[in-house]
Order: structure tokens, then sequence, then C-alpha cells
């Protein structure tokens, strides 16, 4: 084969390469979206977590249990609306005072037959699911722009989102070891500005 046959056929696979490619691009996948959208018929009180939805950058601080507090950057959550955009899942990404990373995705969605949030954090880091509120234990309360949740269980905890703004919001948790008698308070506390 000559030399112009070689390139006549190297620029037609080229050309079909790009029309391929270019009918990949023009071609949206509509399974595919960022944030999810909300559910017209999603009970109201998904409303109350909605905040949530986006991308957010943070930095954060933690205290440890020789009551040394470390300072971190890096942190990001992402919030979604999933289940046909009558739940939300948002997940948190850190790393733990010694580098490695940490990953977890909370889901949270009402249970309107029942009255009753459903609350679970799924820690991919160490492998393990805990529920956080449900229609027996723990509870979600609202108190002007702080969203609560509370845990119930050997360890307590007390979740609170405040929310400054669209664009910024604050997470802090609290601990209990003594089924709430008293509590660590500000045991983690991490500072979000909305990236996306």
């Amino acid at each position: 084969m000559s030399n112009l046959k070689y390139a006549a056929l190297g620029v037609a696979v080229l050309l079909i390469a790009c029309e391929v490619r270019a009918q990949d691009v023009t071609q949206v996948d509509q399974s595919k979206t960022t944030y999810g959208e909300k559910n017209s018929s999603a009970p109201k009180e998904l409303d109350v977590f909605s905040f949530l939805i986006g991308k957010w950058r943070g930095t954060g601080k933690t205290r440890l249990p020789d009551g040394k507090v470390v300072e971190f950057g890096g942190v990001s959550w992402i919030g979604r609306y999933i289940l046909d955009g009558t739940a939300i899942a948002d997940e948190g990404h850190a790393a733990y005072p010694d580098g490695r990373p940490a990953l977890g995705v909370t889901f949270r969605q009402y249970d309107v037959a029942r009255k009753t949030w459903i609350v679970e954090h799924l820690n991919v880091s160490e492998s393990f699911l805990r529920k956080q509120v449900n229609g027996g234990s723990g509870s979600v309360e609202v108190d002007g722009r702080v969203v609560r949740v509370v845990t119930e269980g050997s360890t307590r905890t007390r979740e609170h989102y405040i929310v400054v703004d669209q664009d910024n919001w604050v997470y802090r948790m609290d601990l209990s070891t003594d089924g709430g008698r008293s509590w660590n308070e500000g045991q983690v506390e991490m500072t979000f500005r909305r990236s996306e």
C-alpha cells in the first residue's frame, strides 16, 4: 500500500473517531444528574435538609481523646436528591487526624406514613452503618436556622447544622458517653462554603 493510501486511511479513521466522539458529547445520558432533582410529591419536611444540596468546601477542627484540638482543611461535602427525588444523600470527604482518608454518606428521608425521619449514616472508611434516627429512636429538631440531629445509643451524638445563609453553613458534633447526662461539646466543628 502506498504512503498516500496509508495517509488516506489514517485521515478516514481520525474522522470516524471524531464523529463518534462528537455523537457521545451531543447524546446526553438523561439518567445522570449532578445533584438530582426534588420530586414535586416529596414530603415538605425534606426541605429541612435542602440546604445541603450542592458541593461545599470547608475546614474544620476536632478534639482528640487527650484534649488536644487538631485543625484540618480539604473537607468537601456533596448533597444530592436521590430515590426519585424523595430523599437526600450527602457525602462528607475529609481526613482522619492521622491522614487516612475518611468518607461517610448520610441518607435522609421523611416517612410520611409513620410521621418520622429516617436518617442513616454509612461510614465507608470504617465499614459500618449507624441508624441515627427512625421511628423508635433519635430525633430531628429545627430551631430557626439550626437543624439538630440527635442519635441515641451507647454513644449519643448531637449534630448541629447551622445555616448561615444560602452559601455558608457550619457543622458541629457533640458526644455523650453517659446516656446524655453530660456532653463533650464541639467534638468536631467544620465550616463550609458553597463551591458549586
